[in-house]
């Protein structure tokens, strides 16, 4: 058996996953009502763009999926100790990359839902900064 170090890219196998839009939402609902928000901000300029770009009545983290993911609203995330600093950007156009990049045991909790506030938080990351740097 290889070392972690030795191990290349031509010793993986990669596996495509579907995400439905359902999973996405729960993520969105668990990351935004408290999974991430130990490091996540969304100033209220951001959460204007949200707002005139998702249906009323719906929670805040539904209507932020729903700009991001079916209106193709771009979303900038802040860090919540430094308001000024962006960490990353919400993008439908990076979605699909971010996702088959995200650890594969926090995904596939959440696809199989037995997600909870860390892998919710985990996927969140990856599909806001590329990758897990908190937690």
């Amino acid at each position: 058996m290889k070392d972690v170090n030795q191990i290349e890219v031509n010793d993986f196998i990669e596996v495509i996953t579907r995400v439905p839009r359902e999973v996405l939402e729960n993520i969105f609902v668990t990351a935004i009502e408290g999974g991430s928000s130990y490091w996540a901000e969304i100033p209220e300029n951001e959460i204007e763009v949200v707002y005139a770009n998702s249906t009323k009545g719906k929670a805040f983290s539904e209507r932020l999926l729903e700009a991001v993911y079916d209106n193709g609203v771009d979303i900038n995330i802040y860090d919540v100790e430094n308001p000024d600093d962006i960490l990353g950007t919400l993008s439908r156009s990076t979605m699909q990359q971010r996702l088959s990049e995200c650890p594969y045991w926090a995904l596939r909790l959440e696809i199989e839902e037995q997600g909870d506030a860390i892998s919710s938080d985990v996927v969140f990351q990856c599909l806001t900064m590329g990758e897990v740097i908190f937690g």
